[in-house]
This record gives C-alpha cells, structure tokens and sequence, in this order.
C-alpha cells in the first residue's frame, strides 16, 4: 500500500507540473485523446463542443435543455440511495451513516500519507522502501541517447579518421542502465593534399551500468569492431575479419 501511495502521489505532481505549463498540459490531452475513438467520433460527427451537450442555442439541440440519454440525474441517485437504506429497515440509516463516516475516516488517512510521502509539502522518504524513479515514467521517456563525434589529427592539420558514434540506454531504475551501441569511422585522406574520403571501420557494442553507492558505479561491456578498410558491405560478412573484447571495471562521476 505504501508503494502504491508513493507513485500515486508521484504521478500527482506530474500532473501539478503540468497544470504550471499549459502548452504542454494541451499537448498532453490531444496526445490521449487522438487516440480514442469515441473522440475521433465525436470530431467528425460535430462542428461544436456544446453541441455534444445539448446547450439552448447552440450547435446541434438548439431549443433543447434535454440531459443526454442515460445519464442519471441528481434526484435519480438519491431516489437509489433512498431506497437502499429503506431496504435495510429501521437500522438503515444508521448503518449507512457509520459506513459513510468509516469511509470518510480512511480516505483521510490515505490523505495524510500521500502528504507524508511527498504528495504535498512534505518530502519525507518511506521507510523500508526504495522508491524506482522511472517506475512512473512513460516508456519513451525511459531510453537515454548518446552521441559521440571524435578525430584523430595528423601533422597535416587536418583529422586523418573521424568516428561516429550512437548509442541507445534503457533505465531500469535504481541506478542501472542497459544498452547498446554503433559507431563508424570515416577516413579523410593522409592530409589537406591528399583528402580522400573511405570507410575505416565499424564496430558494435553493448553495456550494462549498475550504480552501487553514492558516484560510484559497475560497468561492463562487450564490442566487436571491426577494424579493416572497407568499400562494401558484403565484406562486413567476413567474420574473421571482427575482433571481439569486453571489459569490467567500476567508474566514479564527479560532479
């Protein structure tokens, strides 16, 4: 319960946030919305918002005041409430209101707890808990990209190989990443005289980033590179031609 509380209270100042910034709040809605179809319906079947609700002089159902079918009035519900408690017999009432104020009573409970955990001022941690950051989080907004972009000059003041690179990390929470990883190396030529473009290399790899306490973490990884000029793709096939290494270590951030 406690868990559920906390992501609740979470997905809670999503929304505050969201309410802070309208442009994205309208974004937000559209996103959802275009994708029922019930909505999708309703764009083309009317010109009007207020002609969905029967508004006097608007759009469709003008000269109407007539609630939409199958919505239950007010003094429907508490017809059914009535009678309910009527059914129950001379005690009814009484059962009704003691459950209404057990209710009550819980609900607030479960108030204060969001207010404990962070739902309103309070940012107090939830003991015996370790709360997963991205656990509330959509999927697109889990992955990582990176890009890498470096050269290696010469005495010709111009960079002889240039290698690109691109990787793409999916955060499992709790400090831990995995992913994987391309990159390219282009070749300029032996100097400003001689420039010549060619492809140097290729090379794959994947990684696994596992935090451990406080800017430390684990690292490891896993490549195949392969390292010789090519001018096809069919001599990538060539797997003798690919070089494999890992490595394992641990990495400390500064900040």
């Amino acid at each position: 319960m406690d868990q559920h509380l906390y992501y609740y209270s979470q997905r809670v100042q999503q929304y505050r946030d969201l309410l802070n910034s309208p442009d994205k709040m309208e974004k937000q809605a559209l996103a959802r919305l275009s994708g029922l179809p019930a909505f999708q319906n309703f764009m083309k079947n009317n010109s009007q918002l207020s002609g969905l609700f029967k508004i006097p002089g608007s759009g469709a159902g003008v000269g109407t005041s007539q609630p939409l079918p199958g919505l239950q009035t007010h003094a429907q519900v508490s017809q059914q409430v009535q009678g309910q408690v009527s059914a129950s017999g001379p005690s009814g009432m009484d059962a009704f209101q003691s459950k209404l104020q057990s209710a009550q009573s819980q609900l607030n409970s479960y108030k204060s707890k969001i207010s404990q955990l962070g739902g309103g001022t309070s940012t107090a941690d939830i003991p015996d808990f370790r709360p997963n950051e991205q656990k509330t989080k959509t999927l697109w907004h889990r992955f990582e990209y990176g890009a890498n972009f470096q050269t290696t000059h010469t005495n010709y003041y111009y960079p002889i190989v240039t290698d690109f690179g691109l990787s793409l990390a999916y955060n499992l929470g709790h400090g831990r990443l995995v992913g994987v990883g391309a990159s390219y190396k282009m070749g300029w030529g032996s100097g400003i005289n001689h420039i010549a473009l060619s492809s140097q290399g290729v090379g794959l790899r994947s990684f696994l980033q596992v935090a451990l306490k406080g800017s430390f973490s684990a690292t490891g990884g896993f490549e195949y590179n392969y390292s010789t000029p090519f001018t096809s793709y069919q001599q990538l096939k060539q797997l003798q031609y690919w070089t494999k290494s890992g490595l394992i270590g641990v990495t400390r951030l500064f900040r």
